[in-house]
């Protein structure tokens, strides 16, 4: 007799039955009592026990490995009750022989029934063990029907399991592959595995992006019996992936349109990154590596020790480093570079210092363009300034020109008396003296104001510099009937400047106000000029006449470019001030009310700090 047993899969668990359970134990005791029955009262001569074999086949998913072998020697008792009740101690019967066949039997599917049962309870609990994962486990026929479907492919998929056994696994979930079907299954085959990524689809109809590993099952002829897969879904993954590429394409973009390149510095190793762009502006080949002796070679050599103090900020874990110098290329050429960076610090307590490199040469070459532009602009506006003082400039020369003359020939006579007088010969030579050098004095401030020379940065007195531009325009503003009213509450008016440039605003600005009362009647004209100090310790300068004053519409343009409000004016007197005076780290703005006139106001900071 050849027995055969299949391993089954059982979804129930015997140590904790259940209702349907119960009535297959009820079922199986009803059997074996029908069997001890028929086996005690017929008079057939065949061996009936042997049926006690299908309790035991039964029992292997109704009970445990100890219940299985109680329900075994169960069914051993009730084959030797039914021999002796029947048959008393015969032994040499052909009953006994029978009962012998029986016994053997449920012997031998005892033992092969608790084998059976120990594969079957080590993969149940591989089964119960893969449910609880949140990967979807699902088994397949070779004709691709669903055999299994496991509590993850129903909450990846959304249909249930009585939905989906027994579905076509391909027009169910719609699989989209970079291979064709054909393609994978004959991979399946060949290797008995296949991975790769495939597009799905759930119930709703929307897309799911999931890894499949498929494991290909054999029977024991060694033919294709089913696949076992498991599916990840990697659908957020690939979404990440793909935001990420983007990012780093647009950063990529941005970084080569801006010419801003990124870099990294770990601390304390010295391990550096260096994206695309930085590599790019610093020239490196494909073969140099990010090292910090490498960022040093291309260095300009002026500017070396400044590039190793800001390493060493870095390597003091200074929170923030900016720093822009020079690059040195290989072919001559120089580069303006600006690095920007700040640390960040992982969880085991290492710092990266990460940062952007700039190439700011074109920014510095425009940059240098328009500083020599506002210088000859500056000196333009200067000449032509001198031009419109050309009067007063003149009246100045003539004036100690014309006392040196009077005061010659006073001295002419005293000397060709008969007894010459000394004394008053030698006044009128240290008048003649004096004259001269008061003609000397203005010719000096002239070519101060005609010159052209790049702007320096010297300790300078701003009383000083309002002194000598009154003495310029001061003819000017008696020609005009004006009174100049200007006090000083300062003693000290040091700052750092250019004494041209600051002599230019303040003539610009007395000019203006000169100007805008020209046409003013019926009042006195006053031109107030005030040296202040604020109470936050700024050098502060007030030029205010009693003009018309600026109409609101005009005042926020008044120091735009090509902006005036002279019938004749260029519009660039005030624009080259305000670029004098941000250059200098000061602020100039107006003040104005109708028919009260207008007040110009600098601010500069004391020589103790420097300008910006």
């Amino acid at each position: 007799m050849k027995i055969s047993i299949e391993p089954t899969v059982a979804v129930e668990n015997p140590e904790h039955p259940t209702p349907h359970t119960h009535l297959q134990r009820f079922g199986a005791a009803t059997l074996a009592g029908a069997i001890f029955i028929i086996d005690t009262l017929t008079s057939i001569h065949i061996a009936i026990a042997v049926l006690y074999v299908a309790v035991i086949l039964m029992s292997v998913n109704l009970f445990s490995r100890k219940g299985v072998i109680g329900v075994s020697l169960s069914c051993f008792g009730l084959t030797l009750a039914a021999f002796f009740i029947s048959h008393g101690s015969d032994f040499n019967s052909s009953a006994f022989a029978r009962c012998l066949v029986s016994l053997s039997a449920i012997g031998i599917t005892t033992l092969l029934a608790l084998k059976n049962k120990a594969a079957n309870d080590e993969l149940q609990e591989q089964v119960r063990m893969l449910a609880q994962t949140h990967d979807a486990i699902i088994v397949r026929d070779m004709d691709g029907i669903i055999t299994t479907w496991s509590p993850g492919a129903e909450a990846l998929y959304g249909w249930s399991k009585a939905q989906a056994i027994g579905q076509d696994f391909r027009k169910l979930l719609r699989p989209q592959l970079t291979l064709t079907w054909e393609q994978m299954m004959n991979s399946l085959i060949e290797t008995g595995r296949w991975e790769g990524e495939v597009v799905e689809h759930r119930r709703d109809g929307t897309p799911v992006t999931v890894v499949s590993r498929c494991s290909l099952s054999r029977d024991e002829s060694n033919q294709p019996k089913a696949v076992l897969a498991t599916h990840n879904d990697i659908t957020e993954q690939k979404r990440a992936i793909n935001a990420l590429r983007r990012s780093e394409a647009f950063l990529a973009g941005a970084q080569w349109l801006s010419q801003t390149g990124s870099i990294g510095l770990k601390i304390p190793s010295g391990e550096m990154y260096w994206s695309d762009e930085a590599r790019r502006i610093f020239e490196f080949g494909d073969d140099e590596e990010p090292l910090l002796s490498n960022v040093l070679k291309k260095t300009h050599p002026d500017d070396l020790d400044l590039v190793k103090v800001s390493i060493k900020h870095a390597y003091q874990k200074e929170p923030h480093i900016k720093v822009e110098y020079r690059l040195l290329m290989t072919d001559g050429r120089i580069k303006h570079v600006q690095m920007l960076a700040h640390p960040v610090q992982d969880a085991t307590g290492n710092f990266e210092y990460i940062g952007a490199l700039m190439d700011v040469t074109d920014a510095k070459l425009s940059e240098e363009a328009l500083h020599r532009s506002q210088t000859e602009l500056a000196h333009v506006t200067r000449i032509t300034t001198l031009g419109e003082l050309a009067a007063s400039i003149a009246h100045e020369v003539n004036q100690p020109l014309a006392a040196v003359t009077t005061n010659g020939t006073a001295g002419l006579r005293w000397l060709n008396r008969e007894v010459p007088d000394i004394d008053e010969v030698r006044s009128a030579m240290e008048r003649m003296m004096s004259e001269t050098h008061r003609a000397s004095e203005v010719i000096r401030r002239i070519r101060a104001m005609s010159r052209k020379t790049d702007p320096q940065s010297v300790p300078v007195d701003l009383m000083e510099v309002i002194e000598e531009s009154l003495a310029l325009v001061d003819r000017e503003v008696r020609r005009n009937k004006i009174v100049l009213d200007h006090q000083y509450d300062t003693e000290v008016a040091q700052i750092i400047g250019d004494r041209v440039q600051l002599q230019q605003v303040i003539i610009n600005l007395i000019m203006n106000g000169v100007q805008a009362m020209s046409n003013t009647k019926g009042k006195h004209r006053t031109l107030h000029l005030h040296l202040r100090r604020s109470d936050a310790g700024e050098l502060c300068v007030d030029v205010k006449d009693n003009g018309p004053g600026i109409s609101p519409q005009s005042m926020p343009k008044l120091f735009n470019a090509f902006y005036t409000t002279k019938p004749d004016g260029m519009g660039m007197g005030l624009s080259i001030c305000r670029s004098i005076i941000d250059a200098h780290g000061g602020r100039i703005w107006a003040t104005s009310e109708a028919g009260e006139g207008a007040a110009f106001h600098l601010s500069f900071p004391s020589s103790n700090e420097e300008p910006a």
